[in-house]
């Protein structure tokens, strides 16, 4: 199986038990931070939606990207298989053609701008002053609990289903971990956005198909 149809039935797992039916907080079209509104998640593959600004730089675009799921590709072998100790002390041998890995990252956004107060979106027009930021709470820790619930759910359907539909990967269940985003072993804020990872290896078919000097060199 090609890598790029190992990546599309990810994305399309993805799609199908961590995105569809659920309804998440998002971005305002024109960013008013007096609307909250609410829509179902998005999936990509290697690269959030961007574009480019007036510097001549990429810049994500939130409307569409939060909040969503982001997979990416990690380094992996691409023929290989572990001898494990249990194999050779059972006389255990495993087909060489199950050698290839895939490893990605799932990288999870999640929006969670705060509580607004009763009053909030009204107290535009009783000081002419703009809104009352006093009647937003956003120290909360719901942002971060809606997060790892999600991350939650990957990891549990990762680790019970132990497959991938229609693709040849199957999980490697001691390189699943998770984390928050992180720099440098520090946790990166950057709310009203949160992220974090969910890690996974899945082992696959090396699929090489016959070597035909080989072959005419053994007849």
């Amino acid at each position: 199986m090609r890598f790029s149809e190992r990546l599309i039935g990810i994305k399309k797992w993805a799609t199908k038990e961590l995105c569809t039916g659920r309804i998440l907080k998002a971005p305002a079209q024109n960013m008013n931070i007096g609307e909250i509104v609410r829509k179902e998640p998005s999936c990509y593959l290697g690269w959030a939606p961007g574009r480019v600004n007036q510097t001549g730089e990429i810049e994500e675009i939130p409307q569409t990207a939060v909040p969503g799921i982001l997979i990416m590709p990690n380094q992996a072998y691409a023929k290989f298989m572990e001898e494990k100790r249990f194999d050779r002390y059972n006389n255990v041998h495993r087909p060489s053609e199950m050698g290839q890995h895939l490893a990605v990252s799932i990288l999870f956004s999640v929006y969670e701008p705060g509580i607004r107060l009763p009053g909030f979106v009204d107290s535009v027009g009783d000081r002419g002053q703009g809104l009352d930021m006093s009647l937003i709470l956003d120290g909360t820790e719901q942002g971060l609990l809606t997060l790892f619930n999600w991350m939650d759910d990957c990891m549990e359907k990762l680790l019970g289903q132990k497959m991938i539909p229609k693709t040849d990967l199957s999980v490697e269940e001691e390189t699943v971990t998770y984390s928050l985003y992180t720099d440098q072993s520090y946790v990166v804020d950057r709310r009203p956005v949160y992220y974090g990872f969910v890690n996974v290896s899945f082992n696959c078919y090396a699929d090489e198909g016959v070597n035909p000097e080989i072959d005419q060199y053994l007849n």
